[in-house]
């Protein structure tokens, strides 16, 4: 196994002598003052790629280029991350408890970058310099989390200009606006983006404000969006609920909708009356534009009388569709914002909101198995090689009844008396669809494909297909989601 490893160790010197004399003919071709940055020659398109999961030779060779030193002054503090040790199935009960408490007790440390200080004075060079040494110290800071702790982090935004977008719409904007998907919003959020705009807000001087608009909502029951309006308020943050694919509705037709299901829902339950039936109305697009004008805070006197509205999320959460939604029905200008911010855009949705779109960002945050990744819509689905974690995860939180109901098949399990826990294994679930879908492998002797089965079903998992939501910590999930499944 030694002599494997190292049997390609001159293709890795080949490759750090390479990215090296790249860097540094760009480099001299900057010195004339026509391009101080080499990178500048990619094209945008090129610069703003995400980059959340890179190969061990990879990420060595960026880290080396964020450095700016050579390999031997910098290869002993470079941590290589092996994601693909990381282990791949599913906890026990005991392991999902002690890791929780293990993640919540460095829950602190999962920060976004700063942007280092700067002034009118700062050259542009420097600033570059600075900014490329404090992305380095944030990533090996994870990098140290991660592994010093036994921990798994989930694939992160590694790109520092798609984190350069970011630090000037926080410092644009006076509301930042995190979209989260509802049937897991605590995954989606980043308390530490929370700080960062309060940081920036006490450092200039300037009032800012943060909101989470918690998308998706119309696949939550009432209850469920009451229980997370009764978390978010005792958190103290400020919250919204809406739903991109119900503002294409009339909105009489959804607010009737909503209000009669919150009425019935307020008659029943009296454990939750410190919640009231507005903390949980969904907004329609009309109302979504007003709650901004009104968390705003007022202009200052050197301020104009229009807002900017930050708006932040993964990319899977539905931010283009919220944005979609907002100006589907007006007519309104989209442009790239000129000079340094000419990357995010600038959305004028009326003379006195103006939305600034930060390009999809995928910030740090735990997981307790690969499986979870796959399941939150982390990890690509078609690019998997071990399915039976995750398909075993979608086993284990949707009911078995609820999945027969769905496609229409009978899933066998092994009886309770031979040992059976009446949950169906990845075996059985996949098993039991491949077969009714007549998925099956000709070079294997005619077995079921459960590769492709398991595509089909951790895409329907993904997309909402087989609703699983995630409660508030110190709520039950199978009581949380007792009336998806059984009305």
């Amino acid at each position: 196994m030694v002599q494997k490893q190292y049997r390609h160790a001159s293709g890795l010197g080949h490759a750090i002598i390479n990215s090296r004399n790249n860097a540094r003919r760009s480099q001299r071709a900057g010195q004339d003052g026509t391009d101080q940055y080499h990178e500048q020659r990619q094209p945008n398109w090129m610069r703003l790629q995400s980059v959340t999961q890179e190969r061990d030779l990879d990420e060595f060779l960026s880290t080396a280029e964020l450095a700016g030193t050579d390999f031997t002054a910098t290869k002993l503090n470079i941590k290589i991350l092996h994601q693909d040790q990381q282990n791949q199935y599913l906890l026990t009960t005991e392991q999902e408890v002690e890791t929780s408490q293990r993640q919540q007790s460095h829950r602190q440390q999962l920060t976004v970058p700063r942007r280092p200080a700067w002034d009118d004075t700062t050259s542009p060079g420097e600033l570059d310099r600075r900014e490329r040494a404090a992305f380095l110290d944030w990533r090996r800071g994870l990098a140290e989390l991660e592994e010093r702790h036994d921990l798994i982090l989930t694939p992160f935004e590694r790109n520092l200009e798609v984190w350069r977008q970011l630090w000037r719409v926080v410092e644009r904007s006076c509301v930042v606006v995190q979209i989260l998907d509802a049937r897991n919003p605590l995954f989606y959020r980043s308390r530490d983006l929370e700080a960062y705009v309060r940081e920036l807000a006490e450092k200039h001087g300037k009032d800012k404000r943060n909101l989470l608009l918690i998308n998706k909502a119309d696949m939550l029951t009432v209850r469920q969006r009451r229980l997370w309006a009764r978390y978010f308020k005792r958190e103290g943050i400020s919250f919204a609920f809406f739903s991109a694919t119900m503002a294409g509705l009339e909105d009489g037709f959804v607010e009737l909708n909503i209000r009669d299901e919150v009425r019935q829902e307020l008659e029943l339950e009296k454990d939750l009356d410190d919640v009231a039936a507005e903390d949980i109305h969904v907004l329609s697009v009309a109302e979504l534009e007003a709650l901004f004008l009104k968390t705003a805070p007022p202009p200052t006197e050197n301020e104009t009388d229009r807002i900017y509205i930050g708006l932040v999320g993964y990319p899977n959460v539905g931010k283009s569709s919220t944005i979609n939604a907002l100006i589907g029905a007006k007519k309104v200008s989209v442009s790239a914002t000129p000079g340094k911010t000419k990357h995010f855009q600038t959305i004028h949705l009326s003379d006195k909101v103006v939305l600034c779109d930060c390009p999809g960002l995928v910030f740090p945050n735990f997981a307790s198995t690969k499986a979870d990744l796959v399941c939150n819509g982390v990890l690509p689905i078609d690019q998997l090689r071990e399915y039976t974690g995750p398909a075993a995860l979608v086993a284990k939180r949707i009911p078995k009844e609820y999945i027969e109901k769905v496609y229409g098949i009978k899933v066998q399990t092994r009886p309770e008396i031979d040992g059976g826990t009446g949950i169906p294994t990845a075996d059985e679930l996949l098993g039991a669809y491949a077969v009714a879908r007549g998925l099956i492998r000709s070079s294997k002797g005619g077995r079921p494909d459960e590769s492709k089965a398991a595509r089909v079903i951790l895409k329907d998992f993904v997309k909402g297909k087989l609703l699983y939501s995630q409660p508030p910590p110190e709520e039950d999930p199978v009581e949380f989601n007792r009336a998806t499944y059984f009305v």
